[in-house]
């Protein structure tokens, strides 16, 4: 990745223990990379041993790509012909590397960042939303996309890797951006992607099981999700969490108080001691909202045309991370009013002239995403409630009976279908799902095992009435097929599915 300007190996090392063979602290680099393929004439080359993949396999291709330098780590790899850089850990420093190869633009920038199973995309919208009600240059970064300043562009990751992170924030910063909200992963907090970023505020959306596959057990996940609290919180900074029945919202506060941070507990519950609440629905709940609330920096009337319990946390959380950002209530509250939050989470779909079903597509693909989306579209269904779900493959298979217990207990009608089955077999997955189908709820469920089939089938044999929730894939655009990606959009679907249906 090309950096700002040139840069010598001492600015670059700042702060690592380094040893340079055949090179000078004086020696300078114009580019930075991890993948050899991405390597500049003049630039230096880190090579990090990852899951399935080892750089210090790709020294040589790395040194005929044009690397002037390469960075290694000890006992990794015989030592390299031509200039290079021992380090003791190459994945640990790569993130400072980063940082300093950008010139640190984090602290230049007020930092917001939201964890959580579920609900991180849709809170970063809302934050963002209020942002711009105050009209504040800044970027969103996140699974939808990021917007940086005044374009958007695709993002491959929820939250990127160190030198693409790294060179994202430089771009804010140098074309007048002042804050940032962005999505952090557990696998990006394990990973140590967001280091050195200190936040002047933080989230925590929800907690449920996801990501097995990766974390092993639910208190590795956890404590994954704590580091943004004892690693990348500033001490002068304020977390807000979800307390009602989230016992892990008050271990991500409790920890943000032992360095000293400011802590904000989040409840829709009147009555409650939390900070940031509800102390009157001025609307039935479930609908769209509009309630009395109460926060550290005054009272007001939150309203909001998104529907669901789970997003009331969402604007919650998100208005904590507008005020931590030191937004004035009223531009948050202003923010909230006008924003319908992130596409793919409880997005409806329809087609002029056609008077039904309701279709709405969500992102949902955690047991208890599935059954908060169930519950949040309920109130708002006139007839049966049905749902199409699918589960990914080479992924944590032990949630797939969960996924069915909550599609089938949630709806009325259950479609199990593919989502992105990858290398395994889709019918298995299927049979994983409904393996957790209560017998009582047996004869509700559907099974199309082709996805597009799936949401055409559900559509047609819905009524007007009936309200038919496409949960897993959201905003994606694509399945995958073994190793290929295919193009598969559910809003797509959903829209020549409404199309076909008699008028």
């Amino acid at each position: 990745m090309q950096l700002p300007g040139e840069i010598t190996l001492a600015q670059l090392l700042q702060g690592v223990s380094a040893k340079l063979c055949a090179c000078t602290p004086e020696s300078r680099i114009s580019s930075l990379a991890v993948d050899s393929r991405k390597v500049q004439p003049g630039g230096a080359f880190i090579a990090i041993a990852g899951a399935t993949h080892d750089g210090h396999r790709y020294l040589e291709a790395a040194q005929r790509a044009g690397a002037t330098v390469l960075i290694v780590e000890r006992g990794r790899c015989p030592a390299p012909t031509g200039p290079h850089v021992w380090l003791e850990d190459t994945a640990r420093d790569a993130p400072r590397l980063a940082a300093n190869a950008f010139g640190h633009p984090g602290p230049r920038l007020r930092l917001a960042g939201v964890t959580g199973t579920n609900g991180k995309t849709t809170t970063t919208h809302l934050v963002a939303a209020m942002l711009q009600a105050a009209d504040r240059r800044f970027a969103r970064l996140g699974t939808t996309g990021d917007w940086i300043v005044d374009r958007h562009q695709d993002s491959a990751f929820t939250t990127p890797f160190p030198l693409e992170l790294q060179a994202l924030l430089r771009d804010v910063a140098d074309r007048g951006g002042t804050d940032v909200i962005m999505e952090v992963s557990s696998h990006a907090l394990s990973q140590g992607r967001v280091k050195p970023l200190l936040y002047n505020a933080i989230g925590l959306t929800s907690f449920s099981q996801d990501h097995l596959d990766f974390h092993g057990d639910m208190e590795s996940y956890l404590r994954a999700k704590l580091l943004l609290a004892t690693s990348h919180l500033a001490p002068c900074g304020v977390a807000v969490a979800v307390v009602d029945d989230c016992p892990a919202g008050r271990r991500l506060l409790a920890a943000a108080a032992e360095i000293g941070a400011d802590t904000w507990s989040v409840s829709q519950e009147p009555g409650s001691s939390a900070d940031i609440k509800v102390v009157q629905w001025l609307a039935p709940r479930g609908g769209p909202v509009r309630a009395k609330i109460s926060t550290p920096r005054g009272e007001g009337v939150l309203q909001s045309p998104l529907i669901g319990g789970f997003n009331v946390d969402n604007a919650l959380v998100g208005l904590g991370l507008g005020l931590g950002l030191g937004l004035a209530l009223e531009q948050c509250l202003a923010g909230l009013r006008d924003s319908s939050g992130a596409p793919g989470r409880l997005q409806p779909v329809q087609v002029q002239d056609v008077a039904g079903p309701a279709v709405y597509v969500d992102y949902a693909h955690t047991p208890d995403a599935v059954a908060r989306a169930l519950a949040a579209v309920r109130p708002v269904c006139r007839g049966k409630l049905w749902a199409v779900l699918g589960c990914g493959g080479d992924r944590d298979r032990k949630k797939r009976p969960k996924m069915g217990h909550a599609a089938a207990s949630g709806a009325d009608v259950f479609v199990a279908t593919s989502d992105n089955p990858r290398t395994e077999d889709p019918e298995q997955i299927v049979n994983d799902m409904l393996a957790g189908v209560p017998e009582t709820h047996r004869q509700s469920v559907r099974r199309v095992v082709d996805r597009r089939e799936a949401i055409a089938y559900a559509i047609k044999s819905a009524t007007e009435h009936d309200l038919v929730l496409i949960a897993g894939k959201g905003h994606e655009d694509y399945q995958i097929i073994g190793t290929t990606k295919v193009h598969l959009d559910d809003c797509e679907e959903a829209q020549a599915a409404l199309r076909a249906r008699p008028r």
